[in-house]
């Protein structure tokens, strides 16, 4: 009697841990989506040089790495990094698209992988670039902010003469 009682309170204990874990699951679904119209909005911002509303996407620490560059640290930083960006290179073009995009089972964190495109680079606008990207990104009060963003060139290395 006492096994029998013992085996049913498993049971029961194992359903509630079962119902709970089902109740507690985040809809990952739905996140990969705000992230990927947040990436489809960081680009259409992108195109417009808007580099606060760039920033803005940033959490307080989140982190721009830049090549050949010190990491540029919170929205004020890579807002400066943005503008000087666009300074340097006023015909600069950029596309980008996603890949994939990872949410966590936990639903605070996500990494978005892609690639990217970059003409109308240099002081002439002749040069171009292109390379992969890996952004991560955090649940902020409730709302996806980029906590890092790197790229990486995969353009051959020009042969010197």
């Amino acid at each position: 009697m006492k096994n029998l009682l013992l085996t049913g309170i498993l049971v029961l204990s194992s359903l509630a841990i079962t119902a709970q874990t089902k109740t507690d699951k985040k809809d990952t679904k739905s996140d990969e989506q705000a992230i990927r119209s947040l990436s489809k909005n960081w680009l259409d911002l992108t195109k417009k040089n808007d580099a606060a509303a760039c920033a803005a996407l940033f959490a307080d620490d989140g982190v721009s790495y830049g090549i050949n560059q010190d990491p540029f640290i919170g929205p004020a930083a890579i807002k400066k990094h943005f503008s000087d960006m666009h300074d340097k290179n006023p015909k600069e073009m950029v596309d980008w698209s996603t890949d994939r995009v990872e949410v966590s089972s936990s639903g605070d964190l996500a990494v978005e992988y892609g690639k990217f495109n970059v003409t109308g680079l240099g002081k002439d606008g002749k040069e171009s670039d292109y390379g992969k990207y890996l952004t991560v990104y955090r649940k902020v009060n409730g709302v996806w902010k980029v906590a890092a963003d790197i790229g990486s060139s995969t353009k051959p290395v020009a042969a010197t003469k």
